[in-house]
């Protein structure tokens, strides 16, 4: 009976779904071995539900890379089901490539183990770094003789492929030379075979993200979070997807981090170093701390330089806080933002901090009030496997994390997620329900004003503005309005520090070919009976949140960051970057930026938003600026490079 019901199905579907779940054992297969060869001592204490959801995300990982595997075996069994009377040269040629595919996926799988055993890491393009010298790269894996093992185990797979791969194409040929012609039937299989190999090969539903390594990152146990990975996936995207800029320590790097350490003032015994002790004149308050991080939140939408006023429950909360109104976000992407706000770095050109800058564990405000017994969350209002939020915070300290997957499924109503008042919601219903005996820390990124543009209707409030753009912002300066509203009848509101800044800003119109107004971001601190409400006007940047809100807390620590506490401290300059543009903004009012790929540069008084450029006429003032960014992105990257970069 089963065998009349798969008649039905032509000879290739049911080829490639062999061939699929084949290689899908195999991968799997591997990851078993890889857990029980490699599992540390810390990770045989790590909750039996995070080692299942890490081999869970190593389903999707196999899924990806057996989809790709399959994909030349696809085309040849589609060219012989319509050729097949004519001739066999596809058929053969279908099994010469998926053998050597699997084969090759099979060598890489079980090479893994001994560059793994090596190096701490999944096969990636630095495998390739010693190209040059295969002799060495040869010695150091196979010197160890235990290694041979894995060879063996190489060995037994591609028997195992031969026979089963063969098997399968014998079925599959005696199959197409007996079935009867239906051309129609096999186009209606083709239509549903192609949505189901772009879901394989994206590895995930999700329309904002498809797999990526961020993945992986299921909880702060490194080996753990490597457990999920595969390595044919880690390999080939680092090859072919993964366009890394070439690094090379710049050969004045010392100049460049000696100028660092001046910036940040660090008095640090070596000279290289940017280390410095930030200590507290009194006692450690373990206030509360929630940072609400707002999607495109530029100062131009509070009413400066004459724009229009769209956040008016915003700047009364300003009135009662203290304000910073020269503070700039170090980059024009939610990641820049979110990286440069909790890692304390600026961002790097054309770099996806997020995904890539998970060696190890930055010096964040999760991990510093982790080691104060608090407890830590991290909140968005979307996807939060998008740009790998999820992984980057939890690796950093942040050990709850909720988003739109928290909520009822109704409750999202766009590509961003569910609408920020309901996140607040969320978030306040989170903290109350935990026992109030530990103080904590609350990360919040919203989301609802960003495109597509969706203002929930469901609500008293309806904006009034004349674009979708502006009606968005003025429903997202509702929504602080409301959960400030609410916190305030909350029994831990007056032990809490609020923090509240842009991830970027938003480009207005004539804030020049670098808009000023997408780095203009507020910050505002808002303590209850603490903080006297104030306007601060020196310059500050994301990398000088966690100094900052340090320093409120009295908390001592080791600050590596590119940050200070700028309650107490001045810059001379701040810079950021747009992707392949550099900024930097003065303290005497100039800003100059770098158009890197239209070979252009400018400088403008920004104050007033001046037109001119300045650039000709003081040109020493715009190669000081210039210099002065370069060396600090230059030893930031170093460090970076050095200590936290993945690949």
């Amino acid at each position: 009976m089963p065998k009349k019901n798969f008649s039905y199905i032509p000879s290739f579907f049911l080829t490639l779904f062999k061939l699929f779940i084949l290689e899908f054992l195999i991968l799997t297969l591997c990851r078993i071995i890889f857990y029980f060869s490699f599992k540390t001592p810390e990770a045989s204490s790590i909750d039996t539900a995070v080692i299942c959801r890490a081999f869970r995300m190593g389903f999707e990982f196999d899924m990806v890379a057996t989809t790709y595997a399959i994909l030349l075996p696809t085309a040849l069994l589609l060219l012989n089901e319509f050729f097949f009377k004519r001739t066999v040269f596809f058929h053969k040629a279908a099994i010469f490539f998926t053998i050597l595919i699997f084969w090759l996926y099979a060598f890489i799988s079980a090479a893994d183990f001994p560059y793994y055993k090596q190096f701490s890491s999944h096969l990636n393009k630095q495998a390739f770094l010693w190209a040059d010298s295969p002799a060495f790269v040869f010695k150091l894996i196979f010197g160890n003789i235990s290694y041979y093992g894995y060879l063996f185990l190489f060995l037994i797979f591609a028997y195992i492929i031969y026979k089963f791969v063969k098997k399968i194409f014998v079925t599959h040929f005696y199959n197409l030379q007996n079935a009867e012609y239906k051309p129609v039937k096999i186009i209606l299989f083709i239509v549903i075979l192609i949505p189901l190999l772009i879901a394989g090969g994206r590895g995930r539903l999700s329309s904002k993200s498809t797999t990526h390594e961020g993945l992986a990152i299921v909880s702060d146990n490194l080996f753990i979070n490597q457990v999920a990975l595969n390595p044919n996936f880690t390999l080939f995207r680092s090859l072919l997807f993964q366009k890394v800029k070439d690094y090379k320590v710049p050969s004045d790097i010392n100049e460049s981090l000696l100028f660092a350490k001046h910036y940040l003032n660090s008095d640090h015994n070596d000279a290289l170093s940017i280390n410095r002790e930030q200590k507290a004149d009194s006692a450690f308050k373990p206030y509360n701390v929630v940072i609400v991080c707002m999607e495109s939140m530029s100062s131009y939408k509070m009413g400066i330089h004459n724009k229009e006023i769209l956040t008016p429950n915003f700047n009364a909360l300003v009135k009662e806080s203290v304000y910073f109104d020269r503070f700039f976000s170090s980059g024009i992407h939610t990641f820049n933002g979110l990286f440069s706000t909790s890692a304390g770095y600026p961002s790097m050109l054309n770099e996806q901090a997020l995904r890539r800058y998970t060696k190890q564990p930055f010096t964040t405000l999760g991990n510093l009030l982790l080691a104060k017994n608090y407890n830590t969350y991290f909140f968005s209002t979307h996807d939060p496997h998008f740009d790998n939020m999820e992984g980057f915070f939890t690796q950093n300290g942040y050990k709850n994390t909720f988003s739109a997957f928290d909520l009822p499924k109704e409750k999202t109503i766009s590509v961003t997620g569910a609408p920020d008042h309901e996140i607040f919601n969320l978030f306040i219903k989170t903290v109350n329900a935990e026992k109030q005996n530990k103080p904590f820390l609350g990360f919040i990124m919203t989301g609802s004003d960003h495109g597509p543009w969706v203002v929930p209707s469901n609500i008293p409030f309806k904006p009034n503005a004349d674009t979708e753009e502006k009606r968005a912002t003025q429903y997202a300066d509702w929504a602080i309005g409301e959960f400030m509203k609410s916190v305030k009848k909350q029994s831990w509101y007056k032990n809490t520090l609020f923090v509240f800044l842009g991830d970027h800003g938003y480009s207005i119109d004539g804030t020049y070919e670098m808009p000023l107004s997408y780095h203009h971001i507020p910050f505002v601190l808002h303590k209850p009976n603490s903080l006297k409400a104030d306007t601060i006007h020196n310059l500050g940047y994301q990398p000088d949140v966690i100094s900052t809100v340090a320093g409120v807390l009295n908390l001592s620590f080791t600050n590596n960051t590119f940050g200070s506490n700028i309650l107490k401290e001045k810059h001379p300059f701040v810079y950021f970057t747009a992707d392949d543009k550099i900024g930097c903004i003065s303290e005497d009012g100039y800003f100059f930026y770098h158009l890197i790929s239209q070979k252009t540069k400018r400088l403008r008084k920004y104050t007033d938003l001046d037109q001119k450029d300045y650039y000709q006429s003081n040109k020493t003032k715009a190669d000081s600026l210039e210099k002065s960014a370069k060396r600090m992105l230059d030893a930031a990257e170093y460090f970076i490079r050095k200590n936290y970069f993945s690949y």
